[in-house]
């Protein structure tokens, strides 16, 4: 099948090349330009295509799309997106932008898939919130309800506002803080509430909550 100026928004999972699929490495390899982190591009230094690194900026990305459409017409497009395109990620603005029809989304491995899976935990019917730019506004009473919460950190103020959520839940539920997952720095671990503020920052990490089984 010929090469269309199709954009390509490329789950690269939670870090580790090793996480791509074979479908997201065929399509970054057939790409004429790689749009996405300076740390994904570093996955792919062998590959002869341009290497455009953005910040993860909506207006930024979108320009850099552009430049490099106009700079290969008629030649794939590869954006690189952490995780999966389907979980807090840039795609939903690219395929605002561009509209559907000039984009295929590859699915990757979200790092909420990877912290159940090291947690040995069912994520089905999980609540999963993004806490990566800004605490959620959401009621702690009405996640009380929830069996299972996976929340996507990034600063001290998210980690806070999980502190405080886990301080409301209780004892009742088991806390695990899944960082670095996938990297050589990858690290699994319980905590209780009074510890998450003590976490070094910025923190890359998911972080589990889930009810503890009735003894």
């Amino acid at each position: 099948m010929a090469v269309t100026q199709k954009i390509a928004i490329v789950g690269c999972g939670p870090g580790a090349r090793e996480c791509l699929t074979l479908e997201a490495l065929s399509a970054i390899e057939s790409s004429a330009a790689l749009v996405g982190s300076a740390r994904l591009l570093s996955l792919f230094t062998a590959l002869d295509a341009e290497r455009v690194p953005v910040r993860g900026y909506r207006d930024e990305t979108i320009n850099a799309i552009e430049q490099a459409m106009r700079q290969h017409p008629g030649k794939r497009i590869a954006v690189l997106v952490t995780g999966d395109p389907g979980l807090a990620s840039l795609a939903t603005a690219v395929i605002e932008h561009f509209g559907l029809e000039a984009c295929r989304v590859l699915p990757g491995i979200s790092s909420v898939q990877v912290a159940f899976a090291r947690a040995g935990l069912s994520w089905e019917g999980a609540r999963i919130l993004s806490a990566h730019a800004a605490a959620p506004a959401l009621d702690f009473d009405a996640l009380a309800t929830e069996e299972r919460i996976a929340i996507l950190t990034g600063n001290a103020t998210s980690t806070r506002w999980i502190a405080a959520l886990a301080h409301h839940l209780g004892e009742q539920w088991r806390i695990t803080v899944a960082q670095d997952l996938t990297l050589p720095s990858e690290r699994v671990f319980e905590v209780h509430a009074d510890q998450l503020e003590q976490l070094p920052q910025p923190l890359r990490a998911v972080i589990l909550l889930s009810r503890k089984s009735k003894a």
